[in-house]
Parts: structure tokens; C-alpha cells; sequence
């Protein structure tokens, strides 16, 4: 089957679909938000996953056993990086990792980190834990971290580092100066490094380096969360695992019963598994029509809506859109929804940076992506008359 069968549907088939991103909003609204990709996942996944239904073969499984080792093959073979399988665990969800170190590593009121804008649940999760938010705003020319305001966000009760790498939502791929920013602050205040590295696959161009192999003093002290759910498109499987490199919180996990850690579903295993053993030509692929998909995005607004700021991202199929010199408001999504029939991600729920700028999702097909840009040059072009 080649690449561009792989990555064909029309809006139609994706409508008919039951995931939220299609099934969220009414029939004439084109969805370019939640992150899915609107592509079929690899045809190795769905063969081994039809074959478990074909042979109702939905019992108690025991394959989870096997992810900490298909992982810490496929990072060896993708990043050069080879976790531990010993302290890889597994989780419903890189979510659900996430929290599970927070809660476990920390008391209500420390402080967590996080670069805003960012991956608003993230945000949501050290509000709904009753930890504090400590905001560490990246540099809006270029969205860099700042070393210096990020050493000074830190106070006595700030606990944990929250990264994510490559970014949510601006794309960034974060450069050996930012990393080693991280790493120095990190070791000097002695703070537990959480880094998301889901996206690690889906580069432009700049190669992906896990933390775990950037600098020594993040060793003792670096939880890292990885899945299959972006790069294969699997989100609905809900599987991730977590490469705890961080003694206190390995022995706090061992100490709970092991149920009150979950568990993926069987499909969710053998759909994971099959992702990172199997998969690596439907990815090579993907990864080249999402660059593809991401130019057309950048070539078409540069052209028919130059009042739309957009730096092209280094990773992810996400585009950071800046609508603040248009006449779209400080929530530029609630816009684009109800006056163009678009639906993208509002800015201002990223947090810090967020105002004024919208998240839209372009793995989709050219065709479709081509409707959701006529849509987002037709409605700018509207509030520009206006203004």
C-alpha cells in the first residue's frame, strides 16, 4: 500500500468517524483542533488489532510485559537512546503519568514549572491537584526559554520542572542552550524534571534529542513520558509508558498496589507494540506528508492573509497561529468558529501567551486542509474590512 493511500479520506469518512475531533462540532464546521491526525492509522496496527477481534481474542493479556523493551528499542532506534527497561512503567496515558508523578512526588501548594504558552491539561492538572503554577513564560520573538526568568521563578517550594519537548503548541524542537538552561537550574534547586516526549517523532528537520542523553545532571532527577499516540495516531488506545529515572518516586510507585496505577487495554498494548516494532515506513511517511501538509500552510497564509503571523514549527503537526494584528480579539478560535465554520484550539487556554493566538492542526489531507485555510483567509479578510 504506498504513502498516499495511507493518507487519504475525504471529509466525508471523517465525519463518520466517533472521535471528538469530528463529532464535536455540527456537519458544516471543518475541525482542525484536537490533536489527531484525520489519516487511518498504520495498516500493521489495525491488521493485528482486527486479528484479536477475528479471533475474539479479548481476554486477560499479558503483553504488557513486553513495552518497556519494544521502547527502549525503538528510542535506541529513532533518538540513539536506550531507557532502562527496569524502570520503565507503563500508563493509561502520558497524562496519567504525568499526575501520577506529580501527586507522588510533591505536597498540595508546591510549586510546579511550566513554559507557557503549553499543552493546556497540563495546566489543568497542577490546578486540579492543588499544586501552584509557577509560570516561566517563553520569549513570545521566538518562544526561547529564558534562562534568568526561570531561575527566578524559582522559590523554596517549587518541586518539579514541567517540559515538553518538542513543544506544545508552538512546535519548538528546544536547542542545546535552553536544555542545558534546564538542566543548570534543575540541579542548583535539586527539582524533578518531568519532560513529555511524545511528539519526539514527529520533527521537521531538527532531530529530536531525548533529555535523558543532553546533559548529565539531569540523571537522578528526569521522569520521561513517551507513547505511540501521536506519531501513529493511536490516542484512543490509551497506552504510554514513564522512564523514571528518579529513586524516590521508583520506590513510592513500588510501594502502591498496582492496580491503583491502571493498566492499558489489551488493544492498547498490542496496538502500541505493533506501532514501535513494526511501523517505522508508515512513519518515515507520515513524517513527510506532515511537512508537506505544514508548507502549504505557510505558503498559503503568507500569501492570502499576511495579517496572520505564523513561524513554521520544527516538530508536531500543530501551527501556533498570531491573529493579534488582526480583528479577531484576544480568542481568535471562538472567531474562526462562529464566523468562518472552523474549528481551531483558543490560544488563550495555553496559558501565558496565549491571547490572541489559535492552534490548528494540518494533519489532514491537502484537500481539506486546503477548505480549512480558505476558511480562516476568508474570515480574517472580513475582520480586516471591518477594522
Amino acid at each position: 500500500m504506498s504513502g498516499t493511500t495511507w493518507f487519504s479520506i475525504s471529509v466525508e469518512r471523517a465525519r463518520r468517524r466517533a472521535g471528538v475531533k469530528w463529532s464535536h462540532y455540527g456537519d458544516d464546521v471543518l475541525a482542525a483542533w484536537v490533536a489527531d491526525m484525520d489519516y487511518d492509522p498504520p495498516p500493521a496496527v489495525t491488521a493485528a488489532l482486527r486479528g484479536h477481534l477475528e479471533r475474539g481474542d479479548l481476554g486477560y493479556g499479558l503483553m504488557a510485559a513486553d513495552l518497556p523493551d519494544a521502547y527502549a528499542a525503538f528510542q535506541q532506534r529513532h533518538h540513539g537512546w536506550t531507557p532502562d527497561p527496569e524502570r520503565v512503567r507503563v500508563f493509561t496515558s502520558a497524562l496519567h503519568g504525568l499526575e501520577a508523578a506529580i501527586w507522588n512526588t510533591t505536597e498540595p501548594g508546591d510549586g510546579v514549572v511550566v513554559f507557557t504558552p503549553v499543552y493546556y491539561p497540563f495546566l489543568d492538572a497542577i490546578r486540579d491537584s492543588g499544586r501552584r503554577l509557577v509560570d516561566a513564560p517563553l520569549d513570545p520573538d521566538g518562544w526561547r526559554i529564558d534562562a534568568d526568568r526561570l531561575d527566578a521563578a524559582i522559590d523554596p517550594t517549587t518541586r518539579i520542572i514541567l517540559f515538553c519537548n518538542p513543544h506544545n503548541p508552538t512546535g519548538r524542537v528546544f536547542d542545546a542552550d535552553e536544555v542545558n538552561a534546564v538542566a543548570d537550574v534543575a540541579e542548583r534547586h535539586d527539582l524533578l524534571v518531568i519532560t513529555d516526549e511524545i511528539w519526539g517523532e514527529l520533527t521537521h528537520g531538527p532531530l529530536h534529542r531525548p533529555l535523558a542523553t543532553c546533559d548529565e545532571r539531569f540523571a537522578g532527577r528526569l521522569v520521561t513520558l513517551g507513547s505511540a499516540s501521536k506519531s501513529f495516531n493511536l490516542a484512543g488506545l490509551r497506552c504510554a509508558v514513564a522512564h523514571v529515572d528518579h529513586s524516590p518516586l521508583e520506590r513510592t510507585l513500588d510501594s502502591m498496589s498496582g492496580h491503583l496505577q491502571g493498566a492499558p487495554s489489551t488493544l492498547g498494548v498490542v496496538g502500541t507494540l505493533t506501532a514501535w516494532t513494526a511501523c517505522d515506513d508508515w512513519l518515515a511517511a507520515v513524517r513527510t506528508e506532515l511537512t508537506a501538509r505544514r508548507d502549504q500552510l505557510a505558503r498559503r497564509l503568507a500569501a492570502e492573509a499576511p495579517t496572520v503571523g505564523f513561524v513554521a514549527p520544527e516538530a508536531t503537526y500543530l501551527g501556533w497561529l498570531d491573529f493579534r494584528t488582526t480583528g479577531l480579539g484576544d480568542d481568535p478560535a471562538r472567531a474562526l468558529l462562529k464566523q468562518g465554520g472552523v474549528a481551531l484550539s483558543q490560544g488563550p487556554k495555553f496559558g501565558t501567551g496565549g491571547p490572541g493566538f489559535a492552534r490548528v492542526n494540518f494533519a489532514t489531507t491537502e484537500e481539506i486542509l486546503d477548505h480549512v485555510i480558505d476558511r480562516i483567509v476568508e474570515t480574517v479578510a472580513a475582520a480586516d474590512t471591518v477594522t
